[in-house]
């Protein structure tokens, strides 16, 4: 639909304009003809107004005959016909509307002052149409331009949305890899505890299947996930791990990334906690500083454990999630002395 017609304001815009433009015309003839300018408005605003429409069909020419793939002499030819046709309209409008006025004799008549100005303004008139007409092919073109860019932030999303997907596809093998050999460490020396832990896991999946669904979830949930993980953990270290969870009431309503926490702490236990002997705390401090969410995740580690071994999964998952959702405003920092080793995210809050 014409993008004037299709919204009231801009149509009442549109013809408020043309009014406008219609009365500063009649200005010189109202004090040249004192006695007939009521004659003069009666005539030339309603004309103007028509013209105004008529004027609207040249949208439709710019949409059937593209300026880049059209010849010129087809637009020059196609356009031209167009103005004369719509001037031949006006005219013929106006040569009976003139007419009609002249016979209520409101006034001395009208229609022998216009008859030396026909050819002018049948000029005019063709002028107008075409002005129109090209700024028709201006907005055309900003219409495609917007249209493009909605199509290419549509396909960045979608790009980034299956890349998220992929991502968090990621997690859960990751941690059932290891949860798996956890529970085959204990399936030997405590058969008991290798069962229970294999039907917590059950219980884990499927909460983190259903919440895992979602780009976001709020940041309570997210505890609540961790807090299952930590049991499940718990069975095989018992009172070697310790955590120690600081979050603000502000902080559990916001929402973050599903899962972005799970890598980082499995990270802690096995990499940090399992190598000590008498364990240790993982201390996880939630803060919101403005519209900013920061997190952190430290674990004690033994300056003597051996080294990582593998790809780092976890940490580099967290990174790429955050990279994917949140670009450059998003920060990943890693510190690492002989006693500790810390994660530090940081990304902004985005509504939901």
């Amino acid at each position: 639909m014409h993008p004037i017609l299709s919204n009231r304001r801009t149509l009442a815009l549109y013809l408020i304009i043309w009014l406008s433009v219609g009365l500063l015309i009649e200005i010189p003839f109202i004090f040249q003809y004192k006695n007939q300018w009521a004659a003069f408005l009666l005539c030339d605003l309603p004309l103007n107004m028509f013209f105004a429409l008529i004027c609207l069909s040249s949208y439709y020419l710019c949409k059937a005959f593209p300026i880049k793939t059209t010849p010129w002499y087809n637009l020059f030819s196609v356009f031209l016909i167009a103005a004369c046709i719509a001037a031949g309209m006006e005219l013929v409008a106006g040569y009976g509307l003139v007419h009609f006025i002249d016979s209520l004799t409101i006034a001395p008549p009208i229609s022998a002052l216009y008859e030396p100005w026909i050819a002018g303004i049948f000029s005019t008139l063709i002028l107008i149409f075409l002005l129109i007409a090209t700024i028709h092919y201006a907005i055309i073109g900003f219409e495609r331009s917007n249209e493009s860019e909605r199509q290419t932030f549509e396909l960045r999303l979608l790009a980034q949305d299956a890349e998220l997907r992929a991502l968090r596809a990621q997690i859960d093998p990751h941690f059932l890899f290891n949860s798996l050999n956890s529970i085959s460490a204990l399936t030997t020396r405590d058969p008991a505890k290798a069962r229970t832990m294999t039907l917590m896991l059950a219980d884990f999946f499927r909460k983190s299947l259903d919440l895992g669904a979602h780009n976001q979830i709020s940041l309570d949930d997210e505890l609540g996930l961790l807090t299952n993980f930590l049991t499940i953990e718990q069975v095989r270290f018992g009172s070697r791990l310790k955590v120690d969870v600081t979050v603000s009431d502000e902080c559990r309503k916001v929402f973050v990334p599903s899962l972005i926490l799970q890598p980082l702490i499995e990270n802690a236990v096995r990499h940090g906690i399992a190598h000590l002997v008498e364990g240790g705390t993982i201390q996880v401090l939630c803060e919101r500083h403005g519209d900013r969410m920061t997190i952190r995740v430290e674990n004690p580690i033994d300056r003597d454990r051996p080294r990582r071994k593998g790809s780092g999964l976890g940490l580099k998952n967290v990174r790429a999630r955050l990279d994917a959702q949140y670009g450059n405003e998003a920060r990943v920092a890693v510190e690492e002395t002989d006693e500790y080793f810390r994660v530090n995210l940081s990304f902004p809050i985005q509504r939901v």
